[in-house]
């Protein structure tokens, strides 16, 4: 089948002000390779298209009270039992190996269902295994230099650490913030986390570790584009010290605006300190104390220039997608 001719649903609803980046610049550049749709229940059960593009499934059942998930839960069947009928293609990127937060009996049921329905697995990194064996086609996350180049940047500031993006369990903002309050070392550096925490007890948790430090900027909220370019491009470092990293997209915003970043270290940041450089990405022991590994990374300093992105240019990343789309066509098309 002819890329020019697909028709492709992305499971994401209309674009927003809080849509991750990520999604913004793919339905962006893909969207000049084949016909891109943006979701809709009604579309998505009952209209045409060839291949619908799924990235976390689990937002499909996710909602704010009982009722509206189990309505949430019947329309997903729906779709579900659409795609098996029509034998319409389903590509799944895979941006983790399993999701981060636990989900219900019912939920875990649908998951496993979107499982068997996967015609065609798009992996960010080499590393990635996959919950099938369905066809897999490798496909590395674009950068954000292109996103963020309208907004203004400001001039590092040597003693600050920085982490922005939605806050969630996984990621150890809890850790992060405790260690840092209780650091009391002569000359520490600041931490400035920004973000909108999962729920509320997490970030009553994250300011109750704070224990009003002066050395901690908390901003439990959403951060618009040009505030995240402003905070990270402010900072000399942007810590990371998550529990589960698999891909990063945080990690890749900060290199893309010429920041250092701190990861856990593990085969993946491996890879990525490979491709970029030691000097763009230090990686954190599992037995290292997190302040001090913080200190000897700011001691580094910020390299001269930028880091080497080339791997990741959208127009490449965008025709790698059609041409996923149409095999993950040409499989259903072929059974």
């Amino acid at each position: 089948m002819s890329t020019a001719r697909l028709r492709v649903m992305m499971s994401t609803p209309a674009i927003r002000a809080t849509t991750n980046p990520y999604i913004v610049q793919l339905v962006d550049a893909v969207g000049r390779e084949v016909d891109v749709q943006l979701f809709s229940w009604r579309t998505a059960i009952f209209g045409r298209y060839d291949v619908l593009h799924v990235h976390w499934p689990e937002i499909f059942t996710s909602a704010t009270s009982s009722p509206k998930r189990w309505m949430r839960r019947v329309l997903t069947l729906a779709l579900q039992s659409r795609l098996a009928v029509t034998k319409t293609a389903l590509v799944r990127t895979a941006h983790n190996e399993r999701p981060h937060e636990s989900t219900s009996r019912v939920d875990s049921a649908i998951l496993r269902r979107w499982n068997r329905l996967t015609t065609l697995w798009i992996i960010l990194n080499e590393r990635t295994r996959t919950e099938t064996a369905a066809e897999r086609v490798l496909i590395p996350h674009g950068h954000y230099r292109d996103h963020f180049a309208p907004f203004p940047r400001q001039d590092a500031t040597d003693d600050l650490v920085s982490v922005v993006g939605h806050i969630r369990p996984y990621k150890g903002m809890e850790e992060l913030v405790t260690a840092v309050a209780d650091d009391s070392t002569e000359g520490a550096f600041r931490l400035h986390v920004a973000g909108k925490p999962a729920d509320a007890a997490l970030g009553e948790v994250l300011v109750g570790n704070a224990s009003d430090s002066d050395r901690i900027t908390l901003e439990l909220d959403f951060v618009d584009d040009g505030r995240i370019v402003e905070i990270i491009s402010s900072s000399s470092l942007v810590a990371l010290p998550y529990r589960q990293l698999h891909n990063s997209g945080v990690a890749l915003l900060a290199l893309s605006l010429d920041r250092p970043v701190l990861v856990p270290d593990n085969a993946v940041t491996r890879d990525l300190q490979q491709e970029v450089g030691a000097s763009w990405v230090h990686l954190l022991d599992a037995d290292a104390e997190l302040t001090h590994a913080i200190r000897d990374a700011l001691n580094q300093g910020i390299p001269e220039g930028s880091p080497d992105l080339s791997a990741r240019e959208w127009p490449v990343t965008a025709r790698q997608h059609a041409t996923a789309y149409a095999r993950a066509a040409e499989i259903r098309g072929s059974r």
